[in-house]
């Protein structure tokens, strides 16, 4: 339940154009927060033009979301439009932590992931992880 709360929060506290209307604003909206945008499937079945979210439209929104330039969490994206889900911009640094833990293991991958470990990132995460106690 705290998630969902933490969750409700964050999503109240991200900068949110005004309307979502191209996949081009999608990658804005995560532009503006820091390369990380928290949506529903709803907006993204919206954007896509489509009546119902079946495999096919999703896999359709996940290869347009791909050619803006983001990729999104959880990676199968879900079938039920007040289902949220994560858009982060690939080339970023947020898109560089999520390939290098969902990817296959290399030496690039594990510096990435070591680069977190700087007292900067660790503080943080350790308010992030304050935040979600709360």
């Amino acid at each position: 339940m705290k998630m969902e709360l933490y969750l409700t929060d964050w999503i109240r506290m991200q900068e949110e154009p005004e309307e979502i209307e191209t996949w081009e604003d999608l990658r804005k909206a995560a532009e503006a927060n820091g390369g990380v945008y928290v949506t529903q499937m709803g907006v993204l079945r919206d954007v896509k033009k489509a009546g119902r979210l079946g495999n096919l439209v999703r896999d359709e929104i996940s290869n347009k979301l791909s050619g803006a330039g983001l990729g999104h969490l959880p990676a199968e994206l879900p079938s039920y439009q007040g289902e949220y889900v994560t858009l982060y911009l690939k080339g970023g640094p947020v898109g560089k932590v999520v390939q290098a833990v969902m990817e296959k293991p290399s030496l690039e991958n594990a510096d990435q992931l070591r680069r977190l470990n700087t007292s900067t990132a660790t503080e943080k995460l350790q308010r992030i992880a304050e935040i979600v106690q709360e």
